[in-house]
């Protein structure tokens, strides 16, 4: 009987001994919503040729703060350190895809002459790499609870609508596909057994995008007008909140 108490009692101390969590190579794919913020100035200098019609100058300004939507796709690998591994690094790839609509902004003529809008939307890619530091506050049985915290560097690329405006009014405008960004990154994650991890974070980028420009544009979208136009849109994702399924290997 003494044997029996003994056996059970040693039984029951090594299930409440925590299991630290291993290094490993990983997977990652998360769903992640947040807010973008669009700058954008256009405007320019009318005249009106071989017409009574006075020249003009014009100025428009568009302030726009949609959310943003989408996921995120991370590879790389963790490790941790010593005896007890709690504390621990991952470096990591990364991939963010995000839609955002703007609104009706996008000028045109309308079937009946009057000026209509269309809506300007833009894709956004984010890709670039990442190093976190992960810190496990609880160990239990196959799961372990901590956070983490981590800076990214590398860029996004902005698709966006409005191509036959920009086309007529301002044929050679700049479009950056391609802008440096830096991010940081913290949140709450958890591992059970081993392989399979839950996060929950926000993601801030740092940098505005300038997406495009044009300056001193010289166009004529009627047989007696001549314009001088310019352009200047910046694109910043303010925030992206994020929760994540990682798989180790």
């Amino acid at each position: 009987m003494k044997k029996v108490i003994f056996g059970t009692l040693c039984a029951l101390a090594s299930i409440s001994v925590g299991v630290a969590e291993e290094s490993g190579v990983f997977a990652g794919v998360s769903y992640q919503g947040g807010q973008v913020h669009l700058r954008e100035n256009y405007g320019g200098f009318a005249s009106m040729r071989g017409t009574h019609i006075p020249n003009s100058d014009f100025d428009e300004n568009y302030n726009k703060n949609p959310m943003i939507n989408g996921a995120g796709l991370k590879l790389g690998y963790k490790q941790f350190f010593g005896e007890s591994k709690h504390f621990g690094l991952r470096y990591y790839a990364f991939l963010d895809y995000g839609y955002a609509n703007f609104g009706a902004i996008i000028p045109k003529k309308g079937k009946d002459g009057t000026t209509a809008y269309d809506d300007y939307y833009t894709h956004m890619l984010s890709y670039g790499v990442g190093v976190d530091a992960l810190l496990n506050l609880i160990e239990k049985d196959n799961a372990s609870f901590g956070v983490f915290v981590g800076v990214g560097v590398g860029a996004d690329t902005w698709i966006a609508s409005g191509k036959d405006f920009q086309k007529q009014f301002f044929p050679n405008g700049k479009v950056s596909m391609v802008n440096f960004q830096t991010t940081i990154d913290a949140g709450l994650r958890t591992n059970i057994y081993q392989h399979h991890g839950f996060e929950i974070g926000v993601k801030v980028p740092l940098l505005q995008d300038n997406i495009f420009s044009d300056k001193d544009d010289n166009v004529q979208p009627e047989p007696v007008a001549m314009m001088t136009m310019h352009n200047q849109t910046r694109i910043k994702r303010d925030y992206s909140v994020y929760v994540s399924y990682l798989y180790t290997f």
